[in-house]
């Protein structure tokens, strides 16, 4: 089996494309994946990219790819038109299909958001065959609905009274990703009844595990002549669990296949032999255009001994001059390469117009990185993810003549880039947005946990809920826990945190290599806090680290308002890395005294 990345045209965007092929495919079907919206998207990227190579190991081709204005793809949210480009983008996807793989027929597999807007493509005449609709609602006002509902839950974890003056874009904020007023009119209006007549059109309907389906959208389904059928859509929950705890829904993709071999059964007159794969050469490149100023974007991959480096490479356009130093955008925990809501992206591109490159990354396990199925917490802190990043730096030092470089990371991404900048000069700033450790410790989640149950219980009214009962069970067995804890540690006092000599091994290495590191805390976070308790904030021999705290915004800067926060603060400290790197060369440092100093 062989995966094809490149980006295809849909009107006036580019979009990217994932196209995996087995060596021996057969039938003369393909299928399409029509992805979620914004945080069910992020989530279920990784089990849907393992769904995908499910079915082509079944000698199906698998297509997936980013919608306009999403991932990878270029546009934004707010641009005008973008439930149709949505739409157009499904027809123009399945014709990239058909070209690259050689079938003749296109069946689409849609979930959520996914799923409508497929539906959608095919009742207006697309040159589309079978359906599949995983968690479909048979309108796009019961969709919003839903989405809204999981919006107002997440909000309650940010209310510090800051958001009302922070001017809130107009439309909807579900999970961080925004529907502009006008898209957003367009969902609310999508209605599936009655629906135009498609007689004779295969469609799977998959619940969302035990969930049923829609039953309304069943009937005009049905009214429309489709022959449907009706699954279980097993592992859905879990397909859209945390990033790095999302598991793929192998049951569903099992569902799926049978799905498809039912329809594969030999037809008189029809043509059944397997495709033909045309020679068709990588598409790597594609031009972003924004207010007359574009940023050129390619794949950038590379054989490992572990398996494929993969990543997305912005460059300026030749017009424009390039500076001496690349950023390096690192994975939010599991979250893909376009970096949390998307933020990554919009980083890059903005940089790449000031002539400053950057390679959003995936490592190992990580969105189209070779890996695990799942990775897990642990997965996340191991000591191969920064010999990892230290491949890619080797690599572009070669591919693009750039000697020094910037990581911007947030949670284990931070402590990747605080580890790269503790190893190498070559690492001139890290930008750490709310780390989580500094030293991987799988104690250390369990500690804060009891800190916050013991904290929670200082006061007498806590002791007379415990006594009432009022306390649940799970409480008092960590409370228990935690004075064990400090029973065996003799004298009473909580646990270190922080390594004490390993910290200040670091600090010294970080002077040494004059890297400039800034320290992003929002309100809350446990390691800020365990800094300032263990007297273990930058010493003050450490003249260019600093510690920027800011009010709370979730852990991955969740909001809009967050958002524009976390752009300003990255687009400062990377304009101070910028000059002083300037001045430390006009200062008389040669190349030659460089590469001394990284040997």
């Amino acid at each position: 089996m062989k995966t094809l990345h490149r980006w295809f045209r849909s009107g006036a965007y580019s979009l990217p494309s994932h196209i995996d092929v087995a060596e021996t495919p057969r039938g003369n079907v393909g299928v399409l994946i029509v992805p979620p919206f914004g945080w069910e998207d992020v989530c279920s990227y990784r089990p849907l990219r393992f769904l995908a190579k499910t079915l082509a190991a079944s000698g199906i081709p698998v297509m997936r790819f980013d919608l306009p204005g999403t991932g990878d793809s270029s546009g934004s949210a707010l641009d005008s038109g973008l439930f149709e480009a949505w739409v157009q983008s499904i027809d123009d996807a399945a014709t990239e299909l058909r070209a690259t793989s050689g079938v003749e027929d296109v069946a689409v597999t849609g979930i959520r958001l996914g799923a409508l807007l497929a539906l959608t493509a095919a009742a207006r005449g697309s040159n589309l065959q079978d359906l599949i609709l995983w968690g479909a609602t048979a309108s796009g006002r019961a969709m919003l609905r839903e989405l809204r509902a999981f919006g107002n839950m997440e909000r309650l974890e940010y209310g510090n009274g800051d958001t009302a003056a922070s001017g809130p874009l107009p439309g909807v904020e579900i999970g961080g990703f925004l529907i502009a007023p006008e898209t957003q009119h367009s969902l609310e209006t999508l209605v599936f009844s009655p629906l135009p007549d498609m007689p004779g059109r295969r469609v799977l309907l998959l619940s969302r595990d035990d969930l049923a389906v829609d039953a309304r959208l069943n009937r005009a389904l049905q009214s429309a002549g489709c022959v449907v059928e009706i699954a279980n859509g097993s592992g859905y929950a879990a397909m859209m669990g945390l990033p790095h705890e999302a598991i793929p829904p192998f049951a569903a993709a099992r569902t799926i296949v049978e799905f498809m071999n039912a329809r594969n059964v030999p037809v008189a007159g029809a043509s059944n032999s397997p495709p033909t794969m045309p020679l068709v050469a990588p598409a790597h490149k594609a031009l972003h255009e924004d207010a007359g100023l574009g940023a050129i974007e390619s794949i950038y991959t590379l054989d490992t001994p572990s398996g494929a480096l993969f990543g997305v490479l912005t460059e300026s356009t030749p017009d424009l001059p390039s500076t001496e130093c690349c950023v390096l955008f690192l994975n939010a925990g599991a979250v893909r390469h376009t970096g949390p809501n998307r933020m990554w992206v919009e980083a890059a591109r903005r940089w790449a117009k000031r002539g400053v490159p950057s390679l959003r990354l995936d490592l190992q396990g990580i969105g189209e990185r070779d890996g695990d199925e799942t990775l897990g917490t642990e997965g996340l802190y191991q000591e191969h993810m920064v010999d990892r990043l230290q491949i890619a730096i080797d690599s572009l030092r070669s591919h693009l003549g750039v000697r020094r470089f910037v990581a911007v990371g947030l949670c284990s991404g931070a402590f990747w880039a605080f580890h790269a900048a503790v190893r190498s000069p070559g690492i001139v700033g890290a930008i750490l947005l709310n780390p989580r450790l500094f030293f991987w410790d799988p104690e250390v989640d369990r500690r804060r946990l009891l800190r916050r149950t013991v904290k929670g219980l200082s006061e007498w009214g806590d002791w007379c809920r415990l006594a009432r009962g009022e306390v649940p069970l799970d409480s008092i067995k960590q409370v228990a826990r935690i004075a064990l804890d400090r029973m065996q540690t003799g004298d009473g006092s909580r646990p270190m945190q922080i390594p004490r000599e390993r910290m200040a091994e670091a600090w010294a290495a970080i002077e040494r290599n004059r890297n400039r590191m800034t320290f992003i805390f929002t309100e809350g976070e446990p390691l800020l806090r365990e800094m300032e308790e263990e007297g273990q904030l930058p010493p003050e021999t450490c003249s260019r680290v600093q510690c920027i705290r800011v009010a709370n915004g979730g852990h991955t800067f969740r909001p809009l308002w967050a958002q524009r926060l976390a752009h300003e603060l990255i687009d400062r400290e990377l304009h101070a890395v910028l000059r002083e790197n300037q001045a430390d060369r006009s200062q008389g440092a040669s190349e030659t005294e460089w590469a001394a100093s990284e040997a």
